[in-house]
């Protein structure tokens, strides 16, 4: 896994239960036995009703237990192909939940997919249905999923975890915006592993000045460079 996908889990993971105030929680999924199939994550919903305040997706967490995620960041495929690969690995995880908690579970596993874009074969397909800036339901012919334009997504802390996944001038303007409201360590590591052009990183490293820790100013120093 590279570095770009660690940082974007665990930023789901460090953030989730502060943005929902204990009402979701990030886990790290179990590995789903078809060939050790494993999605990127799993949000777990603890208190749904608190979520309904949040800006979207996170409403649409209501009435599940758990949500699915896959994350589709910088330079992963947005074709078909890992479109059906998340499908098959939402439906392993559904098995996997009858067989392991409960025979009766008569629910569906929800599957969010975050990407920057929704891609052109996808909403000529499937026409998907825009309920909210950046969140679009796909309706395939046996089951829907949400589909998560991070590029038309606002600029609220809550969706941080979600504005990862942004690309090209939207990705520089979540970077701006994101550097003045999170520590300088995690803005060194948005600056190191998410692709925004070269003017927006010198602009956000000149907004720093040299650093006490040697260790954060040796990685300002890296990026830098």
């Amino acid at each position: 896994m590279g570095h770009l996908e660690q940082f974007a889990q665990r930023t789901f993971a460090e953030e989730t239960e502060r943005i929902t105030s204990g009402a979701a929680a990030w886990q790290d999924p179990p590995e789903i036995r078809l060939e050790k199939v494993r999605s990127d994550g799993l949000l777990l919903i603890r208190q749904p009703g608190s979520l309904q305040h949040l800006q979207p997706p996170w409403p649409q967490t209501k009435p599940h237990s758990e949500v699915m995620l896959e994350l589709k960041l910088a330079g992963n495929h947005l074709d078909r192909k890992a479109v059906e690969r998340a499908l098959l690995r939402r439906l392993a995880r559904q098995v996997q939940r009858l067989e392991e908690d409960d025979a009766f579970w008569m629910g569906e596993e929800p599957l969010w997919l975050v990407a920057s874009h929704m891609p052109d074969w996808l909403d000529a397909r499937h026409t998907p249905d825009r309920f909210a800036p950046g969140c679009y339901w796909i309706e395939p012919q046996w089951q829907r999923f949400l589909w998560i334009a991070a590029n038309e997504l606002p600029l609220v802390d809550e969706l941080i975890p979600f504005l990862l996944a942004r690309s090209g001038q939207a990705l520089d303007e979540f970077g701006r915006w994101a550097a003045l409201r999170r520590p300088l360590d995690w803005v060194l590591n948005m600056l190191e592993y998410l692709p925004m052009s070269m003017p927006t990183r010198q602009e956000l490293l000149a907004r720093f000045g040299k650093v006490d820790d040697p260790e954060i100013e040796a990685r300002r120093q890296y990026i830098l460079e």
